[in-house]
């Protein structure tokens, strides 16, 4: 009755409101009902990457390939890197804070970082990293991260077994220590991050040879796992179920060794779907005419041609600068570059040593550089006037030795195989050097140039290679060009050596404004373009030629197709 009595005067009370026109009740208030949680977005897909080849070096402190570099960017982390706009940013770092006198640099970490099997990542396996490339029996290509850090000379010369260029002030927080401050110095701890418990098991000071023997087992913190390397197949990668990072939603990629003759077809066939820095004007058509998407954008880095600046005939200037006026570039970059459909020439030639992108060039440089015209004329005059003579078979000799060329070449390369002929033609028929093209493999041209250069520098006058800079930043030329790095696992392929660029790349580095800094490595490039010490072929433009079922795919001239995939999504 109650309940009855109660219901029957609400409803009385609602009609009267009603009736008398009372619009201000309130009705009850409704129950907020908890959202559903968002849901979490699991990676799919398989993308297939068309690339030349790779070595099987996976090993971030001691890789020498390009290609062997892209399963590196995909498996490790860095503390900072560049993104899309070249900016650096925080990976593994949180934060970032420089001293007030600019010789330390302190990093707050992330937190949440652990390593694909599962051990969390610490300041410790930072210190340990730089450690390995600090120690006096390192023997890879990356010891220049280090020699300006605190100690880096009472370390490596064994005066003590304490490196205080980095130090773990706690497990998130790692400090770098720097002799000076430099302008250099926030690049130099950019290094990949290794697991200490794993490649560092067995390192011992002044023993790294374990770290090293670790190569295609790579263990890291970043997006993807080495699942599997196929030599002169494939290479495959998992997406890492532990990675702590944003983005790389596609679950397996795949890099497919390709041939440069066939990879269009290996594209429009469908049995790849990304080709990146496509180069050759008829792909890029084909492509575009089949209705791939195309990323277009400066390339940051050029193909070159080094020479052999310590052994053969190449050890004598005088024949490099003959050589370089014999060698018709622009005949090379006009014909191969041409795309056909619009007339246009997708590279420019260029004589100094620097990315497209750097900030060392202007006006002034360019207008300074010797263009090193195509002269046969001029070129032959100089071999004679050092003392180059044809004798009665037309090849010119010198003191008994015949000028001859050992040309360490790669077999079915598109380049080279223009480039040859022409070399045949203009240094062979036009100036009398005896050619002996040697065709190795791509990792013995490394092995020969790099890995095991001491032993093998008679072996070779001049190969062709091509390069990709990270940076704006002409440092880059340091390891390049510095006599510190010529031997077995250093940079300077050409073993160049001249004690003046050695002290303008040393003060260089130093100068904390750009602007400042800018005419030294200016003068370092003519330096090196007056004695020919190598010769840029082309700097082209690069094309990152993918399926339509790729999408989002961001790349530009710092920031390639593999941090790309950071965004990048593919239906299956």
């Amino acid at each position: 009755m109650k309940k009855y009595l109660s219901l029957l005067l609400c409803v009385f009370m609602l009609s009267a409101a009603l009736l008398s026109g009372c619009s201000n009740t309130t009705p009850p208030p409704v129950a907020e009902q908890p959202e559903a949680p968002a849901p979490v977005e699991e990676p799919t897909g398989t993308l297939i990457t068309g690339i030349t080849e790779a070595s099987g070096n996976f090993n971030p402190l001691y890789y020498s390939s390009a290609y062997d570099g892209h399963v590196v960017d995909l498996v490790f982390e860095t503390l900072i890197d560049r993104n899309y706009e070249g900016e650096f940013e925080g990976i593994v770092a949180e934060s970032w804070e420089f001293s007030e006198d600019g010789k330390s640099i302190t990093f707050k970490m992330k937190k949440d970082r652990v390593f694909s099997d599962g051990t969390p990542l610490t300041a410790k396996d930072i210190v340990f990293t730089y450690q390995v490339l600090a120690d006096p029996s390192y023997t890879g290509r990356y010891g220049s991260a280090v020699k300006d850090m605190l100690g880096y000379e009472d370390y490596f010369g064994q005066k003590t077994q304490e490196f205080k260029g980095v130090e773990a002030l706690d497990d998130y927080t790692v400090k770098f220590n720097f002799a000076e401050a430099l302008r250099v110095n926030l690049a130099n701890c950019t290094y990949e991050i290794l697991p200490k418990h794993y490649y560092g098991k067995d390192f011992a000071y002044n023993n790294t040879a374990s770290v090293e023997a670790i190569t295609s087992q790579a263990v890291g913190s970043g997006p993807y796992i080495m699942k599997e390397f196929k030599e002169k197949e494939l290479i495959l990668l998992e997406r890492n179920d532990k990675y702590a990072g944003e983005g790389y939603m596609i679950k397996n990629v795949i890099m497919k060794f390709v041939d440069m003759t066939t990879d269009i077809v290996e594209l429009t066939s469908g049995n790849v779907d990304l080709l990146p820095g496509v180069i050759e004007p008829e792909k890029i058509a084909e492509a575009r005419d089949n209705g791939f998407t195309l990323n277009t954008y400066q390339r940051s880095g050029y193909g070159y041609v080094k020479l052999n600046c310590e052994s053969g005939a190449t050890a004598d200037p005088t024949v490099r600068q003959a050589l370089y006026h014999s060698f018709n570039i622009k005949e090379f970059v006009n014909s191969y570059y041409k795309d056909e459909a619009t007339g246009e020439i997708l590279a420019s030639t260029q004589y100094h040593p620097f990315s497209q992108i750097s900030w060392a060039i202007d006006d002034k440089l360019l207008g300074e550089m010797n263009d090193y015209a195509f002269d046969l004329d001029k070129a032959n005059k100089l071999l004679d006037d050092a003392g180059w003579v044809k004798n009665a078979k037309g090849i010119r000799v010198k003191d008994g030795k015949e000028l001859e060329l050992k040309i360490a070449a790669m077999p079915d390369h598109d380049i080279l195989a223009t480039l040859i002929p022409m070399w045949e033609r203009d240094w062979g028929q036009g100036l009398g050097v005896k050619l002996n093209v040697a065709y190795l493999e791509f990792n013995t041209i490394l092995d020969y140039v790099i890995y095991n250069s001491d032993a093998n520098v008679k072996e070779w006058s001049l190969f062709f290679l091509a390069t990709s800079i990270t940076t704006p930043d002409p440092h880059t030329l340091y390891s390049s060009f510095h006599s510190d790095y010529i031997g077995s696992g250093m940079d300077n392929t050409s073993r160049y050596s001249n004690p003046k660029v050695d002290e303008l790349l040393d003060k260089a580095k130093a100068i904390m404004n750009e602007d400042e800094a800018k005419p030294m490595y200016q003068e370092i490039a003519k330096i090196l373009n007056e004695e020919a010490v190598m010769m840029p072929v082309y700097a082209n433009t690069y094309f990152d030629i993918y399926a339509p079922k790729l999408t989002n795919l961001k790349t530009s001239s710092l920031y390639n197709w593999t941090k790309g995939l950071k965004d990048a999504k593919i239906a299956e």
